[in-house]
């Protein structure tokens, strides 16, 4: 997968379920080396950095919207 994002929670106990399916009708559940949960979201192209704050700012406030608090969203880019 070339561009994503991921939400990366802080607490293996934070974790409740995947995401809403009519939301983001495609994502992995993935785990960390330290065992924290990691949604992955694939995307169709690079965002820019605008696209990408906006994307993020946009998921956060879905994320805290189901109750979630405690997690770190990262965004693909493309190297240069």
């Amino acid at each position: 997968m070339e561009h994503f994002v991921r939400v990366i929670f802080d607490h293996k106990e934070q974790f409740k379920e995947q995401l809403d399916e009519s939301v983001f009708p495609k994502q992995n559940l993935l785990e960390t080396d330290d065992g924290r949960p990691v949604i992955e979201i694939p995307l169709n192209k690079a965002l820019s950095e605008s696209e990408s704050d906006e994307y993020a700012d946009r998921l956060a406030n879905y994320m805290f919207e189901q109750g979630y608090e405690d997690f770190d969203i990262e965004i693909s880019m493309d190297e240069e």
